[in-house]
């Protein structure tokens, strides 16, 4: 098989999402290992559609480890999100602590978000 029928099965396209869309702020936490609640923005970009395509987290210091974890979480979530992965299938694939149980990573509480809009209409309910 050559490496341009390779790339084509099951591969999505990507589309550019619109220069100008709607987006949403929210607070979201997970629980670290010594149950400590941990808090962080999430904005999450939404295509013509009102589908969650684009993350975006922040409230780490600028220069830390933690602040580079949620940029490389932000564009890693969007790329999948943006070439047709669910939010709702990798939710249900990420750690879970507690009762009852919650996102054990950032990874899990902003994937508990975009999997929430991902299932309502969100653009009425503002």
């Amino acid at each position: 098989m050559n490496d341009t029928a390779l790339t084509q099965i099951g591969q999505t396209r990507r589309r550019r999402l619109p220069g100008r869309r709607e987006s949403l702020t929210e607070t979201i936490e997970f629980a670290r290992g010594d149950g400590q609640v941990i808090r962080y923005e999430a904005t999450v970009g939404f295509d013509e559609l009102g589908r969650p395509k684009e993350l975006f987290l922040f409230g780490a210091k600028e220069g830390t480890d933690m602040a580079a974890v949620l940029a490389d979480t932000s564009v890693a979530l969007s790329v999948a999100l943006q070439h047709g992965v669910g939010a709702e299938a990798m939710r249900l694939s990420v750690s879970r602590v507690g009762d009852p149980k919650m996102p054990a990573s950032i990874v899990g509480a902003a994937l508990d978000l975009l999997a929430r809009y991902e299932g309502e209409d969100w653009r009425w309910a503002r």
